[in-house]
């Protein structure tokens, strides 16, 4: 099962990157989105700057880096709602919330076994809150995410 879900991730990873790399902006403008996903990981920072945003049968958001191979993904439901949700090792259940951390360079993956998603604002425009969540590595050790926080474009 964790091979699939590597294997997930990895094609996940690469269309996020060659949408990232395809669609970049004519503009030379320096003004930025403030749009963000940023946490630290067993207690180093990790930072995404316009997070990728994708609904399908859950709102997921995606920070990802393809030069150091870290990715943190976020799942809410479709119909997102500001409160403070509890974050459950549930991937097949669409009205659940959820999280994961892959660094595809250091072989490590987990999905979230435990955590709280607190969803502060939400409306046509953006999504934000913050997030904390752990769960096992994989390799027999654990992956802590603390002081999450997210801004994203709300693609409703």
């Amino acid at each position: 099962m964790k091979t699939f879900k590597k294997a997930a991730m990895l094609i996940v990873l690469a269309i996020a990157g060659a949408i990232s790399f395809n669609c970049s902006s004519d503009s030379n403008s320096s003004a930025s989105t403030n749009f963000y996903l940023k946490c630290k990981v067993n207690g180093t920072w990790v930072e995404f700057a316009d997070p990728m945003v994708i609904n399908s049968l859950a709102k997921s958001i995606t920070g990802n880096n393809a030069d150091n191979g870290k990715v943190v993904t976020l799942f809410t439901p479709l119909n997102v709602a500001t409160g403070t949700f509890t974050i459950t090792d549930e991937p097949s259940n669409v009205n659940s919330y959820a999280g994961s951390f892959s660094d595809f360079n250091e072989e490590v993956y987990t999905d979230n076994e435990t955590g709280t998603m607190v969803i502060t604002e939400v409306n046509a425009n953006v999504i934000k809150g913050t997030f904390s969540f752990t769960g096992d590595d994989g390799n027999g050790g654990t992956i802590t995410v603390t002081e999450g926080s997210f801004r994203a474009e709300n693609i409703e």
